[in-house]
This record gives C-alpha cells, sequence and structure tokens, in this order.
C-alpha cells in the first residue's frame, strides 16, 4: 500500500476518534463500553499504519513521537485487559490534535512529488 494511502487512512482514523468522543467527557466515555472499544480499535489501526511507514518518513519528524505511537498499539493488542479508559481519553483528547497536523503536513509536503 501507498504510504500516502496509509496517511490517509491514519487521518480518517485519528477523524474517527474525534467524532467518537463528541459529546462525551471522561465519566461518560469510561462508562460507554461501546465507545471505548471502538476508541481501541481505531488507536490499534493507528499503531499499525504507523508501523507501514517508511522510515525517511519518520526520521524527518524526529519530534513525532512514532515509537510511542506503535508502542501504544502492541500495549492495547497484548495487553487489552489492562488498557485504562481515562488514558485512552487523555490520549485521544491530548496527542491525536498534533498527530493529525503532522500527517497533513506530510500529506501537503509531499502533494507535488
Amino acid at each position: 500500500m501507498a504510504w500516502r494511502k496509509v496517511i490517509r487512512l491514519l487521518i480518517e482514523d485519528i477523524d474517527r476518534i474525534e467524532r467518537f468522543l463528541e459529546g462525551l467527557d471522561q465519566d461518560r466515555f469510561i462508562n460507554d463500553e461501546r465507545t471505548v472499544i471502538a476508541v481501541c480499535y481505531a488507536f490499534v489501526r493507528i499503531g499499525q499504519g504507523v508501523m507501514q511507514l517508511p522510515e525517511s518518513i519518520r526520521a524527518a519528524r524526529p519530534t513525532v513521537p512514532w515509537k510511542e505511537v506503535r508502542h501504544f498499539r502492541n500495549f492495547m493488542v497484548h495487553v487489552y485487559m489492562a488498557v485504562d479508559p481515562l488514558g485512552l481519553y487523555e490520549t485521544a483528547r491530548k496527542d491525536l490534535p498534533g498527530l493529525r497536523r503532522v500527517l497533513q503536513s506530510v500529506l501537503d509536503s509531499t502533494a507535488a512529488t
């Protein structure tokens, strides 16, 4: 799969998580099992997608915590019973907007190539 398509899919999953969280505060999110599981799955997809990006794309943006995104995916896949919904909510709210901006800037800066 072409890496630009992977980035577009990552952005779609970030947008999906944002839609899932619309109108939910921490407490409502934590108590909404369906949404927690949906957000977990979208995070897994994001981590998997990051693993498919070429090293050259990741290396060109060393401030992005690529390794942590992959580790977060691995944690959710392998230690899923220990996933903390509050941590999931906070990560989605705090970290995903910045990751989305970076991913969009990668697409924008390589559009002509």
